[in-house]
């Protein structure tokens, strides 16, 4: 018998959606967690100063988390438990999933790259206009 160890790394996608024009902000961390939402709400709101942001979210413990310091111009809109399909970014990642399923990727570069060429020509069939 050989043991084996399969090599696992991750890494994790934030992102929001503009559910009129389809439009994306997405980032990658190494893990989810309060620290890194913060840095991408703060990342957000200095790419978008000039408006008033509300961004629909699940309930995960980092949004909620009392030691975030919401930017100015973000509020977050926190959606019922288990009802996903009224969130914009969860359409988004669930149609990802199937693009990218059962592909091989050499490494986690190579997926990252993958997933920003997908996002990046997404169709807008998700975001009427």
């Amino acid at each position: 018998m050989v043991k084996t160890q399969w090599p696992f790394k991750a890494c994790y996608l934030y992102g929001v959606v503009e559910p009129l024009t389809g439009e994306l902000m997405i980032q990658d961390y190494d893990r989810m967690n309060t620290e890194n939402y913060q840095q991408f709400l703060d990342d957000f709101s200095r790419k978008y100063p000039n408006d008033f942001h509300v961004i629909q979210t699940d309930n995960a413990t980092y949004h909620r988390s009392n030691d975030l310091v919401m930017p100015d111009n973000v509020m977050l809109l926190y959606q019922s438990p288990h009802s996903p399909q009224v969130n914009s970014s969860e359409r988004l990642w669930q149609w990802s999933k199937g693009e990218i399923a059962n592909q091989v990727f050499t490494d986690l570069d190579h997926l990252k790259s993958t997933l920003k060429e997908l996002f990046l020509s997404k169709p807008k069939a998700f975001f009427p206009h």
